[in-house]
């Protein structure tokens, strides 16, 4: 006889035996001795494996802010623990107070669609948006072939379709500050670098932080760059190419307000003008390691002139400029040099400017610096209980701007899974959850990757064949608004 139909009786007036009296109370202690056995054995694997969280991202950067920000909005998802994980000082970051007179070198171009993500969530609003600028113009030019075509953003609704430049910090700092403001789920552990990840016995892999804490997830979200440790404790394999370049990046100021983004292919590598407010602009030039060192410890005047001179001159001019450089030749010199090039070229070309940036008045000081680069790609998105965002699982060349657009898309697609699975009561962690996701970003991740990288192969090409062409084929689009506005709309978008 079970304890409830036992129970049942009692209540309709039954009088039990001394022996069933004896053999119901030998029933309750067993069980009471289980669920005591069964709390105990929790205990000690909760201090044995650390605290329990459903999700712990890894990386505080743009990535993974992004994805806490996004896990932490979603009602869904409101009484599942989630921790975001950075060795970094977030909490200064949060409290970023942006220079008055100056913008940052290290900058971002998010799409309208990802803007939108961010705005529909709440989160875009926490960013300095006076900081922000839109643009819907970009125009990429062939320093060997001559080719131009200027993409202006409009799209066949007629609607017009922006990118937007926004500064690291400032992207960053919004989103914690968004976390700070809500009442999210979200833990976020500062100060504290991972030190090993390992599998504990109830498949939960657990993360040891170098402040002692040990936090244990259904999920790892890998968003700690391109040396993702979790992609390497995943066993994630990865491969691509060394361009052997790095990017030099700068903060501009310019002659006069811009709006547009200006792009030039140079035999060197490809340099791009970014627009900013207020008549700042971000430079992106990629360059080889010997010219980057050249271009780095020049002259702030002698480079500023440089950029100029690399938008307008032909790419022997800039050779022989770059010859004077490294002989030692007096700046004044140079800088003279530059000046009466840049005279001819006004003079031969007066029909030109519309095609061209703003002339740079000064670099803001201080503010060049380098990184190299690559692409990679990894085998897969996820492993056992991980899956990876942003850099973590792919890094390209910055040409095309989409770096952080790909890993806003791994973070909207991943957030929506998570949300489906928990609506649905699904394990956060288990492969049927992450194979959704990989199935829907993977492809799509290598699919943009391979473009940027045949367009870098395309244009890095010196051959006077293959210059042609390619100009052909860009004069040819400049005239093909219909394509033009459809390119556009798929990279917006």
């Amino acid at each position: 006889m079970t304890a409830q139909r036992f129970a049942l009786r009692l209540l309709a007036g039954y009088r039990p035996s001394a022996v069933q009296r004896m053999a119901l109370a030998t029933q309750n202690a067993t069980t009471q001795r289980r669920a005591l056995a069964t709390q105990n054995a929790t205990s000690q694997t909760t201090a044995d494996s650390g605290e329990l969280y459903d999700v712990v991202i890894i990386g505080g950067g743009p990535a993974g802010c992004a994805l806490a920000a996004a896990l932490g909005s979603l009602d869904s998802l409101s009484r599942k623990r989630v921790a975001l994980v950075d060795p970094g000082k977030l909490s200064e970051m949060r409290q970023w107070t942006p220079p008055a007179d100056a913008y940052l070198p290290r900058t971002l171009q998010i799409t309208s669609s990802n803007k939108r993500y961010l705005d529909n969530l709440g989160l875009w609003q926490w960013c300095f948006e006076d900081r922000v600028q839109a643009y819907n113009r970009a125009v990429v030019t062939d320093a060997l072939g001559g080719g131009a075509v200027d993409l202006a953003a409009m799209t066949l609704s007629g609607r017009n379709d922006t990118a937007f430049m926004v500064e690291t910090k400032n992207l960053v700092s919004g989103l914690l500050k968004a976390l700070d403001h809500s009442s999210s789920c979200v833990d976020v552990v500062e100060r504290a670098r991972v030190t090993e990840i390992e599998a504990a016995p109830s498949m939960w892999p657990v993360v040891t932080l170098s402040n002692s804490r040990r936090l244990q997830a259904r999920l790892i979200v890998g968003a700690d760059g391109a040396s993702s440790r979790v992609r390497k404790y995943a066993g994630i394999g990865t491969y691509g190419t060394e361009y052997a370049q790095y990017g030099l990046v700068a903060t501009l100021c310019l002659e006069q307000l811009n709006s547009s983004a200006f792009q030039r292919f140079l035999p060197s590598g490809p340099i791009a003008l970014l627009p900013f407010p207020g008549g700042f602009a971000n430079l992106v030039w990629s360059l080889d390691s010997e010219l980057v060192q050249l271009l780095k410890t020049a002259p702030e005047a002698i480079f500023a002139d440089l950029i100029n001179a690399a938008f307008r001159l032909t790419p022997a001019e800039m050779g022989y400029i770059y010859s004077l450089l490294r002989s030692g030749v007096d700046p004044d010199t140079i800088g003279a040099e530059i000046a009466w090039r840049l005279e001819v070229f006004s003079r031969n070309n007066p029909d030109t400017n519309i095609k061209l940036p703003p002339r740079v008045a000064a670099l803001s000081p201080r503010s060049r610096t380098s990184f190299p680069l690559r692409m990679r790609m990894v085998d897969t998105l996820v492993a056992n209980r991980v899956a990876l965002i942003g850099d973590a699982g792919h890094v390209m060349h910055p040409l095309a701007g989409q770096g952080l657009n790909m890993g806003l898309a791994d973070v909207q697609c991943l957030a929506q899974v998570l949300e489906q699975a928990a609506a649905a009561g699904e394990d956060l962690g288990s492969a049927a959850v992450l194979d959704r996701y990989n199935s829907q970003r993977y492809v799509r991740n290598l699919a943009m990757q391979g473009i940027v990288d045949k367009v870098w192969h395309v244009f890095g090409a010196h051959s006077g064949t293959v210059a042609t062409l390619r100009s052909l084929a860009m004069n040819g689009l400049d005239r093909l608004p219909a394509i033009k506005s459809r390119m556009i709309h798929a990279f917006m978008q």
